[in-house]
Formats: C-alpha cells, sequence, structure tokens
C-alpha cells in the first residue's frame, strides 16, 4: 500500500467504512483514514502558539537579561488557567535510571511478575521518583 496514493487511502477508507457502519462505529472519514495510515498527529493551533510565544519569551530573556532564562525543563498547564513552570533536572548519583548505579535484587524461581512489582514498589532504594 502506497500511502501517498489517494486510490490506497480511497479503497482502505471505503473497507474501514463498510466495517464501521456493521459494528455501528461513527465517526469514520477519508481524513481520519489518512490520518491513522500516514501515523499524522493533528497539531491544535492553540499548542503551537505557546511553543511559539514561549520561544520568542525566552529570546527576549537571553538578549535583554530581564530575566532568568530556562535551563533544561518547561511545564506548562492550561487545564483551568494558564500556568508555566520551569525547574533544572537534576542528576541524583543513587537514582537506577539518571545515575547509572547498579541495583541487584535476589528473586525466587517461585516469583510470579506481581510478586516482582510488589516488591520493586515497596523497595526504596529501587524508587526513581525523587519525591
Amino acid at each position: 500500500m502506497d500511502t501517498d496514493n489517494p486510490d490506497h487511502i480511497e479503497w482502505l477508507y471505503r473497507i474501514a467504512l463498510a466495517r464501521a457502519q456493521e459494528f455501528k462505529i461513527d465517526g469514520v472519514t477519508w481524513s481520519l483514514t489518512q490520518g491513522v495510515v500516514k501515523n499524522i498527529i493533528p497539531a491544535i493551533a492553540s499548542t503551537n502558539a505557546i511553543i511559539a510565544a514561549s520561544c520568542c519569551n525566552e529570546a527576549f530573556k537571553i538578549a535583554t537579561s530581564a530575566a532568568a532564562y530556562l535551563n533544561n525543563y518547561f511545564m506548562y498547564i492550561g487545564t483551568d488557567a494558564v500556568y508555566s513552570y520551569t525547574f533544572e533536572h537534576e542528576k541524583r548519583p543513587d537514582c537506577p535510571v539518571c545515575g547509572g548505579e547498579v541495583k541487584e535484587i535476589e528473586i525466587g524461581k517461585e516469583w510470579t511478575l506481581e510478586k516482582l512489582m510488589e516488591t520493586l514498589v515497596e523497595r526504596q532504594d529501587l524508587c526513581v521518583s525523587p519525591f
């Protein structure tokens, strides 16, 4: 299948639409079919605007030294209002993920995956969260 060929997308759309009608699924469109096949993730215009504004703000701060500039992390929370927070992620030497320290754990042959997961949760020295 050539995902750039409209005839191929049209054929796939017809097949998907027939299946959707058979199982009473609404919302199958040619555009959505193409998006799934080509792995197209629609961007929200407001997200692009937030990123562009943040980049302009950082450029202004660097050019003018008006404020401390972003080091390595920016979090935007726009659920109820506009809020952003910046901080620098720090490497913990004892962190099994970013610190590179090897942690050993002995497990028995009779252990289930559930038992292993419980043990990993219980052992604080294996916790990767800094909190």
